[in-house]
This record gives C-alpha cells, structure tokens and sequence, in this order.
C-alpha cells in the first residue's frame, strides 16, 4: 500500500487505480529575461555546464567559462531574486592583468566540467560543505577522471581526490546528499554498444555509433561508493543517446526524483535541412572539420523517477531550440543549469513560479544564460477536458488535518474531490463542492473534518472538466 510523504504530483498514473477519459499532460517552460550576461573578456562563447544553489538569503550561479582569456575557468555570481544575477568580484585568479573578476577555479589545461553542491549531510566537515565533481587527467596523456574538489565558502577550491570507477566524464556529472536514504546519489557519463554490450575500453568508444548512457552510483559517506550501473526505464521505452542528465531530488516532493536530459540527435541522414537553417554559412566548415558537430543537434528531455533508480523518460522535447534565429538549432542548445529557483511572478499577486536557466548562443558569440518559468510543479497535470475525466485512487493509509490542490480550470470547468472506502464507495460527509479557479494552493472544503480519518485506509475520487491537477498535499 502506498505511503503518502508529503505532496503527491500528477505525473504518472502510478497512484491511479482506474481513470475514464483521463489525459496526463506536459507542460513547456515560459521564456524570461536574461539572467547573466557573459560578456567579460575572461569569458567566452563556451559557457556552460552551470548549477544554481540557495546559500543563505542569496542564490548562487556556478558556471564554467570557456573561450575568452581563459581556457577554461570556474565563475560564480549570486542574486536576492533569482530573477537577475551580479558577478561576484572574488579575487583570487588574475585575468587581463586584474584579479578583479568572479573566478573561483582555474588551471592551465581546459575544464571541461565543474558540478557543484551544497553538502546538507550533518556529518559533513566545514571544509567541505561545498563540493564539487568535474573530469580531471590526473597526468598529461591520460584519459579523464572524475575528481572531488572541496570548499568552506564556496569561493576557493581544493582538489581532494579521484573517484575509482570508470566513465567518460566529459559531460555534466551530478551528486547530492540525500536525508531521507542518507546517502549520496552520483549519476555520471558513459557508453553503451547498440546490441547493449557495456565499453569497457573508452578509448575504443565511438562518439556516433555508440550510445551515450546515465550511470548511478551511492555512498554513505563520499568515500566508498556502489557503483549500480546503467539508470533503467520504464517498460517500453526505446534506448537513445543523452549527453547530460541533471538529476535531482525534486525539491517540492520528498519522495520524487526530476531530470532535464540532454538529447543527442545525429540528423546527417537528413541533412538537406542543413542549407535551411541557421548558421548555414557555418555548417559545412564545421560539418568538414569537426564531423558530427556540424550535423548533431541537442533539445532537453525531461525524466521522473520514485527511487533515482528507475525513470519514466518523456521522449517528447521538454525544451527545444525554438524558433530559427541566428544563433540557434546548434550543437550545444537546450543545456539547462542544474537546479531551480522560486521566483516571484510578473504579475503582482500571482502565485509564485519555478525559475531554470538555459545557456544560448553556445559556440557562437558570448553564452548569456536565459531565465524560463513554470508552475509550481507545473511539469504535468491530470487533465479532463470539457466532456469530463474521472479517476479512482489505489488505497492508501490516510494522514493529515487539510487537503490542498494546485489545479486551473476555465470559467465553466471544476473539479470534485471526494474520499471514498477501500472498495471505492464515496464517505458521507466527504464529497467537495465543485471547485474552479486557477491556484497553486487551494484548500479543499469538506463537510466533517478529514482529520477523523486519520490512520485509516481510504481512496480519492477525482472528477475533472475542462481542469488539471497538478498536485495536492495533506497538511
């Protein structure tokens, strides 16, 4: 029987026992302002791989820059708002013949990647509540490892040490903490052949041929780690090649997992498009001296998962690169920062959004990261259209003094919840008026008070017309 953490989000039908009529939906993200501009000399046009953490009363932005004086570096700016960001004159790194910038990491060979976290594990030392992973050759000639940095502020890092399992680290690797497995989750790069035959020797990788996949290891501690293998999918779902896969606890729901994969395509079996779009001045250079970065183009996935093992992977683009500009449909696009950020809304009054960040103009001219908004868990939503939608929950042990629901309807739609027995009869005194509007936070009105059935086994009845459900909450 399933237990009830906390918020219950409408992304799957796993919760569902039966539905008529019933859609799950999708949602894209709304396009915002320019957060940060990189557009300093250290900078460059291959700025990327970023991670925003809350610290305090502030939000920071770590990203790596790439192209400009630097090889490759480690930058950091911080915001109130999350809305726009200011660089952080840090003082460490000279650059330009000034120490004045927001460097906090910098060597001579190039950084290709530079994960960092906020470490909330109690037994955690001072000097390394900040941490951070990125791939690292341990010596000229070699192949690249996963390598550890640490930091007390967040602003100067020490390398620590490499991490002893295998994997082509070149993308966006990500770790955190988690309180309620007390564990650490890694999930990392590697390949796979397309019979599914594991690479064992990265140096006989094909980057075209072979795919690209999401492997997990866990550690108690940081030390010692299980490596788990290859992420699996639910039943059905084909394999494909992502880049990245930006996974975390989402923040909202203790018991859920959200990623933002990046999609590698190779579309050269199609490449009369080419001539049509951007940058086609550019392409068959690039196509000529750089193969498949002329011919590949990226867009974002999104994935869920209930145990960071096992993910239902949405194969439509979460984000794409959107209308043709000059600087888009690229190798390189759709790269979202790990994290999210709450943000007040345009609108005065309105219930506060998601806030994420997507580098543009990769490779092209100076990346500025650009601001997009969703609800609040806005990804997807039980929807019933006009005609109505009607869903029968599995049982679950009831716990909670009020029920709240994230849901929008029109002017004539609604939604009726009611809680019913084990066996799907509705309970006298538990049947809501219908309910239309448009809110984050509604609280669902009842005739006896739900407490009473606290500890005992019942299901909901939700009734859907022109509405979705986002999720609710017993509080």
């Amino acid at each position: 029987m399933r237990k009830i953490k906390g918020r219950v989000l409408c992304w799957d039908s796993d919760f569902i026992e039966r539905e008529n009529n019933l859609q799950i939906v999708s949602h894209k993200p709304t396009t915002k302002n320019i957060a940060l501009a990189c557009d300093d000399i250290w900078e460059g046009v291959h700025n990327g791989y970023s991670s925003v953490l809350k610290i305090g009363d502030k939000y920071r932005l770590y990203y790596r820059a790439s192209g400009g004086l630097c090889k490759s570096c480690i930058c950091v700016a911080e915001s109130f708002d999350g809305i726009t960001f200011e660089k952080v004159d840090v003082g460490l790194y000279e650059a330009g013949g000034t120490k004045h910038n927001n460097i906090v990491y910098r060597r001579d060979n190039e950084i290709d990647n530079f994960a960092v976290f906020y470490d909330t594990n109690p037994n955690c030392p001072i000097a390394e509540k900040f941490k951070a992973i990125g791939a690292k050759r341990p010596a000229p000639g070699q192949r690249e490892k996963l390598c550890y940095f640490a930091s007390e502020d967040g602003y100067s890092f020490t390398e620590m040490r490499y991490f002893d399992f295998s994997g082509t680290f070149d993308t966006y690797n990500v770790t955190f903490w988690d309180e309620d497995t007390k564990q650490y989750y890694l999930y990392f790069r590697a390949f796979h052949r397309p019979n599914g035959d594991e690479i064992e020797d990265w140096n006989t990788t094909s980057l075209v041929s072979d795919i690209r996949d999401v492997r997990v290891a866990t550690s108690p501690d940081f030390v010692n780690w299980t490596v788990h293998g290859r992420i699996k999918f639910a039943e059905g779902q084909s394999d494909m090649p992502l880049y990245t896969n930006q996974i975390s606890r989402y923040y909202r729901a203790r018991d859920s997992f959200i990623a933002f994969p990046v999609r590698y395509n190779e579309r050269s079996s199609v490449k009369q498009n080419l001539s049509h779009m951007p940058i086609a001045d550019r392409r068959q250079y690039m196509t000529e001296n750089f193969g498949r970065e002329g011919t590949a183009f990226t867009d974002c996935l999104i994935m869920t998962s209930n145990d960071g093992f096992t993910f239902d992977r949405r194969d439509e683009a979460f984000l794409t690169p959107g209308p043709e500009n000059r600087y888009n449909w690229w190798y390189g696009n759709c790269y979202m920062t790990y994290g999210m950020v709450e943000t007040k809304a345009d609108i005065q009054g309105q219930s506060k959004e998601i806030s994420m960040y997507v580098g543009e103009n990769y490779r092209l001219k100076s990346t500025n990261f650009r601001r997009m908004t969703i609800r609040l868990d806005g990804f997807f939503s039980w929807y019933g259209a006009y005609k109505g939608a009607e869903l029968l929950t599995k049982p679950f042990v009831f716990k909670g003094n009020t029920m709240k629901i994230n849901f929008a309807t029109s002017a004539a739609g609604g939604v009726d919840v009611a809680f019913c027995d084990e066996k799907g009869n509705a309970l006298e005194g538990y049947s809501s008026y219908t309910m239309f509007g448009d809110s984050t936070e509604r609280e669902v009105e009842f005739d006896k008070p739900i407490s009473d059935l606290n500890e005992k086994t019942v299901r909901l009845k939700i009734s859907l017309c022109d509405a979705h459900l986002y999720s609710f909450i017993f509080e």
